[in-house]
């Protein structure tokens, strides 16, 4: 069964499912961002929200894969503790070290939007604004990484992830200023 697996395209798989969960991940901080706009009705909010989430647990799922196959790659094979300790890998410890961050970041941002209710709105509101720094951990993993960066469909596609979180947080802070100073306390860009 082992030799089964490992006859897979395992590189394959690694560079799909750190890409397409990259694409996830920014689309669903794309919709964060905009379901945080105050010109959503209810019933629309409500459909943002969904997608929000599951942009965000596909692109987690996918991540997860991404980080856990490298241990069965004959091609550039990663012990566990390569794969579980930042800066721990031989093969480009800093950018594999800033994925293994990003990883746990993450999971923080899923489990405590699990326990909203119970760790309060301010304490969840914290957690989840750790969102931006962790979408620049895994642009900078993915982009100066990943082997298919060089083509410039997968390079654009980081470039232009930026480019769009960025327009969308400004977009959102322009909607906080405009608001006056009971929505600065308000402050949701996520």
């Amino acid at each position: 069964m082992i030799q089964w697996i490992v006859d897979w395209p395992v590189w394959q798989i690694i560079r799909v499912t750190g890409i397409v969960s990259f694409v996830c991940l920014s689309l669903g901080i794309a919709l964060g961002i905009i379901y945080s706009y105050p010109v959503w009705p209810a019933k629309s909010k409500a459909k943002l929200y969904k997608l929000h989430q599951l942009f965000n647990h596909t692109g987690i799922v996918l991540m997860l894969l991404h980080a856990v196959f490298p241990v069965i790659s004959t091609y550039m094979p990663f012990s566990w503790k390569e794969v579980l300790l930042p800066f721990a890998a031989q093969h480009e410890p800093v950018l594999n070290g800033l994925g293994t961050l990003a990883v746990y970041g993450l999971l923080i941002v899923l489990l405590s939007t699990d326990l909203r209710s119970a760790i309060g709105k301010k304490l969840w509101h914290m957690l989840h604004l750790l969102s931006y720094p962790i979408f620049i951990l895994v642009a900078v993993h993915g982009f100066f990484l990943g082997s298919d960066t060089a083509l410039a469909g997968i390079r654009w596609t980081y470039i232009g992830s930026f480019i769009l979180i960025g327009l969308l947080t400004i977009g959102r802070l322009m909607f906080i200023s405009s608001q006056g100073p009971a929505a600065k306390k308000e402050k949701r860009l996520v």
